[in-house]
């Protein structure tokens, strides 16, 4: 520990003790300045090569910028330089849940209990990989005892919960939510999972009530009042505002990509299938934007098209996911109708997997893809179907909060934005609460003006 670290870029760094240094990397690590704490990281390491709480920290730092391989091959080396580091364990486990290799997480998470077997975390992630694994009944025994070793423990409630729901428990799941809102009255996402309980088995005014409760807590909360309209069907706003959007997806990033596989989540497949549909084989010299492109689950599709491959999201978490696939020239935090409207005849190809069901009316946003696309470009997109009849508003919330279009309702508004339709397709987009979610993959095109 008795190294130095020189440093020229940032002078609070500059003459360091290596565990002076470490403490300023984490720092600037929790304050989410990433790039700045790995850069300090990575100079730790050229004195430090085996430092275990530097390994382990800089394998946390890799997985939250989407290189998940390298971060389990450096928190495996604090391992080996520490073998009974607990939270080394837990992180192992938590970046292979992620990355779907469950078998390992779950021996990972063992680890981490035999090393600390009072330790109710340990149990409660153990619970989720069950869970994931589909051992509903393993699961709930690790959850229950999380919740022996700390009867406060409202996440293994909460967890406890969601697994009762998926087993239908319905009335067993709201009585384990309800006891995660006593032990903590302040954490959002219980009162989210309770409303959406109730809302899933037809209780929407119950709903309603556990949305204005949240809302008593936390005034004005963006996705609680978007959840509240959704239920009340009154006030409803034309689309889920930006606040909404950004705290909904920052949330929920570290564990988007996982949760989307275990929910059979297709919608990337399917705008990658409808591109090729219309522009045949890629040749790598079109101007494409990934519109809502969240982790970049559409990017590794996109880029054998693209001379140049823009990403757009509302969620900055969401990009940091995006970052570490490399499959993108930039990547913008902006609201998707000002940007495209921002970007005039810049684009042959938009794509947008999953992103226009936070829209209602489309109008706007498909006129500023129009803005966005040169003459002759496609805008490839999909929705959540809504099958009314003709002659209904064409749109409709639904008590999860996203939105739902009618087929001609698209075709109405593709064509007063001067957007020809040239592909409509009904498919499943995944599954929610065991039941396949209608939607619709549309391709269209910027008419050529004669």
């Amino acid at each position: 520990m008795g190294r130095r670290l020189r440093k020229k870029s940032t002078p609070k760094a500059q003459e360091m003790d290596v565990g002076d240094a470490l403490v300023y990397a984490v720092e600037l690590h929790k304050a989410r300045q990433l790039h700045a704490a790995e850069e300090l990281y990575e100079r730790i390491l050229v004195a430090a090569p085996n430092h275990p709480d530097l390994l382990h920290f800089l394998g946390v730092l890799s997985h939250q910028r989407g290189r998940s391989d390298s971060a389990i091959t450096l928190i495996q080396r604090a391992i080996d330089a520490q073998p009974d580091y607990v939270d080394a364990h837990n992180n192992l486990g938590n970046v292979l849940k992620e990355c779907s290799r469950f078998e390992e997480a779950e021996n990972s998470y063992r680890q981490a209990i035999a090393l600390k077997p009072d330790s109710p975390l340990g149990y409660n992630n153990l619970g989720i990989i069950l869970k994931a694994q589909n051992r509903f009944g393993e699961a709930i025994q690790a959850y229950e005892k999380a919740i022996a070793i700390d009867p406060q423990f409202a996440h293994a409630y909460r967890n406890l919960g969601n697994i009762l729901r998926k087993q239908g428990k319905i009335d067993e799941s709201l009585t384990a939510y309800r006891k995660a809102i006593e032990l903590a009255p302040y954490n959002p996402d219980s009162y989210k999972k309770l409303g959406r309980a109730l809302s899933s088995v037809g209780r929407l005014s119950e709903a309603v009530e556990v949305y204005d409760e949240w809302l008593r807590h936390d005034p004005g909360n963006p996705i609680a009042e978007h959840m509240k309209a959704a239920c009340a069907a009154t006030d409803v706003p034309e689309r889920a505002s930006d606040a909404c959007v950004v705290q909904t997806f920052d949330s929920f990033a570290a564990s988007f990509d996982q949760v989307l596989q275990l929910l059979e989540y297709r919608a990337p497949l399917l705008v990658s299938a409808a591109v090729e549909e219309a522009l045949g084989a890629p040749d790598g010299t079109l101007e494409v934007l990934d519109a809502g492109c969240g982790t970049g689950l559409s990017g590794v599709d996109l880029r054998p098209y693209a001379r140049r491959l823009s990403g757009v999201d509302l969620s900055p978490a969401m990009l940091e996911k995006a970052s570490g696939r490399d499959v993108y020239d930039e990547l913008i935090a902006a609201e998707l109708t000002a940007f495209m409207e921002d970007h005039p005849n810049r684009y042959d190809l938009i794509a947008s997997a999953d992103t226009l069901c936070y829209f209602g009316a489309l109008d706007s946003v498909l006129a500023a893809a129009g803005t966005a696309l040169r003459a002759g470009g496609w805008l490839v997109f999909t929705l959540e179907h809504d099958d009314a009849e003709e002659g209904s508003n064409g749109f409709r919330i639904n008590p999860h909060g996203r939105y739902s279009h009618s087929e001609h309702y698209i075709r109405r508004s593709l064509e007063q934005t001067g957007l020809a339709l040239a592909g409509l397709a009904t498919e499943t987009l995944r599954s929610e609460g065991g039941e396949p979610v209608a939607g619709l993959v549309i391709s269209a095109r910027r008419i050529v003006e004669s």
